[in-house]
């Protein structure tokens, strides 16, 4: 029986839209996961140098991989009836051992379990897991670089999501995808495949080089930055940004890879290589082998439809459709310069916010009083949703308050979030007031938006709807309840007309 046929072909069905959002989010704008490419490419060539001793080693199905089979699929079916792909991508991470395990046994996966083990790199981190992970990386990235460069006399000063060489007209940007995620990824997988493909069996040897791979790779991410900042003071931002920063990604690769080997040739000396007991081959049990092929086949038609059916289409446009004039408040346009820098982040935005249906815009008064509206419209994408504080920690400020309040402006039992938060660059403190709503709902709470759409969307009912966040400085002299203020009157204006349009 060809076991591939029988068993991996309808798992591979069944699992297609999620192996498909894999796919997609390893080409995704950030490139976090592009390493994903390789883990088949690895996995075949490791089973295929040890084809000798894959193929003598017996094969012996055994049941105890129903026990993370079963687990596996049931959360598969549970994210693809939520249309929540991550959860049914993150069950790969048991499918694809419990499969092997049901199929082949223990025996025959004896020495092969990293090779599995490669699903961790198979399958990326939930969206809002990397936005977090990203933003915690390029806070270390940003502080240590910027301080070990002015250690070496580089004379940065960080503003925002700049490091600006004091006496510089212009700052070295730190884009996101500076944080380090990405060679962190990348250089935790290379760990594994010299650990387990490469070199003698010590567990010593395999632990240390796990346990320094994420070290190693967010030190080399700081010394990166410092370096930039140290060629920004030297020959200009424009060359830090250019061709500075082409020199710098080569050299922190070079020596990540440096010091991963001189850490796994120190602890090669004196090992020797584990002796391989020879196996005699057995014949697999191919009732075993039926019966699972049996489930897989009957499960695949069904898994493949809930992952293909999808009831309803996500919207575009609304966002951009909210009035540029509410009340005495007047859309203000970006500069040349911010709408560049928008729109060279705009693609990660989309990405971390799950939905392209989104506007940042900054209102005025005639008396000069301002506020920011960050506005974003959701379907069946409601889950990549999250609360506002995510954001706001996102944008280089200490939250002081983070509570709810009562919003009568917007219905008797009504409520909003509201957020009192510090800019780490500038010292300047912010009030935000932010709402969450559909056609006829509305609430501040967090865990009230996601109760109020999860039973629908366990009936594939998901509900249109849309968060706005009002943000407004607290001016000089001023109390946090005016700016607050500020922010309920704008908010109570413009809700209405963003109820109107999930209507």
């Amino acid at each position: 029986m060809n076991v591939v046929l029988a068993v991996f072909l309808p798992l591979a069905i069944g699992y297609a839209t999620a192996l498909w959002w894999c796919v997609e989010r390893w080409n995704a704008p950030t490139q976090y996961f592009a390493h994903g490419w390789l883990v088949p490419i690895v996995a075949t060539a490791v089973v295929w140098s040890r084809r000798r001793a894959w193929r003598t080693a017996p094969a012996s199905p055994d049941a105890r991989g129903w026990w993370l089979l079963g687990p596996a699929l049931a959360l598969h079916a549970f994210g693809l009836l939520l249309m929540v792909d991550s959860w049914s991508a993150a069950s790969l991470v048991l499918a694809v051992p419990g499969a092997c395990l049901l199929v082949f046994g223990g025996a025959r996966l004896r020495g092969l379990w990293p090779v599995v083990g490669l699903v961790l790199f198979f399958v990326p981190l939930p969206i809002f897991v990397e936005g977090r992970m990203a933003f915690v990386l390029k806070e270390i990235a940003v502080n240590g670089g910027a301080a070990l460069a002015n250690l070496l006399g580089a004379d940065v000063v960080r503003t925002s999501d700049s490091l600006r060489p004091n006496g510089a007209s212009a700052g070295l940007y730190v884009a996101d995808a500076c944080s380090g995620l990405r060679s962190l990824l990348s250089m935790a997988m290379l760990a594994w495949c010299i650990a387990f493909f490469t070199g003698p069996a010590s567990a010593v040897r395999r632990a240390v080089l796990l346990l320094v791979a994420a070290p190693v790779a967010i030190a080399a991410n700081v010394v990166r930055i410092a370096l930039l900042c140290l060629l920004a003071r030297w020959f200009g931002v424009s060359f830090a940004e250019g061709t500075g920063h082409s020199l710098a990604n080569v050299a922190e690769w070079v020596a990540d890879l440096a010091v991963l080997l001189a850490i796994d040739s120190r602890f090669r000396r004196g090992v020797a290589p584990a002796a391989v007991a020879p196996a005699l081959p057995t014949i697999p049990r191919a009732g075993n082998v039926r019966r699972v092929a049996s489930v897989a086949w009957v499960l695949a038609g069904p898994l493949l439809w809930l992952g293909l059916h999808r009831p309803f289409t996500d919207g575009h446009g609304r966002a951009e459709g909210l009035p540029a004039v509410v009340g005495a408040w007047a859309v203000v346009p970006r500069s040349a310069a911010a709408e560049a820098r928008f729109q060279r982040n705009l693609p990660q935005w989309w990405e971390l916010l799950g939905t392209r249906d989104f506007v940042w815009r900054h209102y005025r008064t005639a008396d000069r009083h301002a506020v920011q509206l960050v506005g974003l419209f959701h379907d069946t994408n409601w889950k990549s949703v999250h609360p506002p504080r995510i954001c706001i920690e996102g944008s280089n400020m200490d939250i002081e308050r983070d509570d709810l309040v009562a919003a009568p402006w917007l219905g008797p039992a009504a409520t909003a979030s509201r957020i009192v938060a510090r800019s780490r660059a500038k010292g300047q403190r912010f009030v935000t007031l932010s709402v969450f709503g559909s056609g006829g709902w509305t609430s501040g709470s967090y865990a009230e938006f996601f109760w109020h759409h999860l039973p629908r969307a366990l009936l594939r009912r998901s509900e249109s709807g849309f968060l706005l966040r009002v943000e407004s400085p607290i001016e000089a002299g001023e109390a946090d309840a005016v700016a607050e203020e500020r922010c309920a009157g704008f908010l109570g204006l413009i809700v209405p007309a963003a109820m109107e349009m999930v209507r």
